[in-house]
C-alpha cells in the first residue's frame, strides 16, 4: 500500500511558458504615428482649414456673398448699345497701323507684324454717381456681358476739429513719411513752420543704409529715403488731451482729439479676405504675431497632409495600381495647367 504521506504529497504543476509577443516592426510603428498625427493636426487646424476654403472660394467668386448689390448681365443686355459688336482686336491694330501712316508718312509704310493681337486685359470699368450712390459697372469686352454692383456713399463727416499744436503740412489723422505733396485736406498749418529735430530719424536711416549694405553684399550708391514712421503721442493742449502725430520726415505735426473715433467700417465678408490675406511677423508678440504662427504652422501641416496621404494610400495596397494613375494624371494636368497660366501671365 501507498503510504498516507505519499498520496497527500502532489508534486506542483510545471508552470505554463510565458507566449511573449514579438514587437510591431518599426514601419509600422511609423505609419501609426504619422496617421495620429494626420488626424490630430486635422482636427486641431480643421477651424483654419474651413476658414482658408471659405475665403478662396469668396475671392474666385467676388459676388458671392457680397455686402453690395450686385447683378450679373449677358449679352442680352448690351443689345443696342456701342458695346453690342466690339472692333475685333486686330482690326483696331490695322487701324492704329493705318492712322500712323496717314500721321507720319514714314518712307517704308508701317505694317500690322505677325504675332496675337489681343487685349492686355477682358474687363473695361466704369463708375457712376447716382442717388447718394456708387454705381460700378464691369463689361467683359472679350466675351459680352459683365456685372453691376451698387454701394452707398459714405456720409461726408465733420471735420475733425484743428489741433491747436497743429504746424506744418500735417493730416489731423497722420500721413506716410514722404509720400505726400502739399498740405492734406483736413490739415491744420499755423505758421507754415515745420519742426526739425536734431538727427532725425530719416538721417540716421540714410547714414545707415551705405553700411548695411556694404556688410551684406550689396552695391551702394545715393540713398533716398522714401518713408519713415510717425510719431504718436497724447498731448494736453487748452485742457483737452489730443493724440498728436509727427512726420520726422517733414517735421509736420496734427492731431485729432483723443476721444475721436477711428473709421474702422469692416464687415463680415472683407473681414474673412483680410485674414486670408493677413502675413508676416510683427515686431512684437501680439495677435498678429501668433497669426503668422498659424499660418506657418498650416502652411507646414498642409504638405504634411499631402505627404502622409501618400504613404498612407501606399498601405493599402489594392489601390497601389489605381492610384499611381491617378497621380500621373495629376502631375501631367498640374504641369500643363501651370505652364498655361504662366504664358498668360506673362504675355
Amino acid at each position: 500500500m501507498t503510504p498516507l504521506t505519499d498520496l497527500m504529497t502532489v508534486a506542483p504543476p510545471e508552470p505554463t511558458p510565458t507566449v511573449r509577443r514579438a514587437g510591431r516592426p518599426l514601419h509600422k510603428r511609423v505609419m501609426h504615428l504619422i496617421r495620429r498625427g494626420h488626424l490630430y493636426l486635422g482636427l486641431f487646424l480643421f477651424p483654419w482649414a474651413i476658414l482658408y476654403g471659405v475665403t478662396a472660394f469668396l475671392f474666385n467668386h467676388p459676388t458671392a456673398f457680397s455686402e453690395q448689390p450686385t447683378t450679373t448681365f449677358g449679352k442680352d443686355v448690351l443689345a443696342g448699345t456701342p458695346m453690342e459688336s466690339v472692333p475685333s482686336p486686330t482690326e483696331q491694330a490695322e487701324r492704329v497701323v493705318k492712322l500712323l501712316n496717314e500721321k507720319q508718312q514714314p518712307a517704308t509704310p508701317y505694317t500690322l507684324g505677325v504675332g496675337a493681337v489681343k487685349y492686355n486685359r477682358e474687363f473695361a470699368f466704369a463708375t457712376v454717381k447716382a442717388d447718394g450712390r456708387t454705381v460700378s459697372v464691369l463689361i467683359d469686352v472679350k466675351n459680352g456681358g459683365g456685372t453691376v454692383r451698387s454701394a452707398a456713399d459714405k456720409p461726408k463727416a465733420d471735420p475733425p476739429p484743428k489741433a491747436p499744436f497743429a504746424v506744418g503740412n500735417a493730416s489731423p489723422n497722420g500721413g506716410r513719411g514722404g509720400r505726400g505733396g502739399g498740405p492734406r485736406e483736413g490739415g491744420s498749418p499755423r505758421s507754415g513752420d515745420s519742426l526739425k529735430l536734431d538727427d532725425p530719424l530719416h538721417e540716421r536711416v540714410k547714414a545707415a543704409v551705405p553700411q548695411i549694405l556694404e556688410r551684406t553684399g550689396y552695391p551702394t550708391g545715393d540713398v533716398t529715403v522714401t518713408s519713415v514712421p510717425e510719431l504718436v503721442f497724447p498731448i494736453e493742449a487748452d485742457g483737452k488731451t489730443w493724440t498728436a502725430t509727427y512726420n520726422p520726415m517733414t517735421g509736420a505735426v496734427g492731431g485729432t482729439p483723443a476721444d475721436a473715433k477711428p473709421e474702422t467700417e469692416l464687415g463680415w465678408r472683407r473681414f474673412l479676405l483680410r485674414l486670408h490675406t493677413a502675413h508676416g511677423y510683427p515686431g512684437e508678440q501680439n495677435a498678429r504675431w501668433f497669426w503668422a504662427v498659424i499660418v506657418d504652422v498650416m502652411a507646414g501641416v498642409m504638405c504634411f497632409w499631402g505627404l502622409s496621404g501618400l504613404l498612407m494610400w501606399w498601405q493599402i495596397k489594392a489601390t497601389r495600381k489605381v492610384g499611381a494613375v491617378v497621380l500621373v494624371l495629376s502631375a501631367i494636368a498640374a504641369i500643363a495647367l501651370g505652364f498655361a497660366m504662366h504664358a498668360a501671365m506673362t504675355t
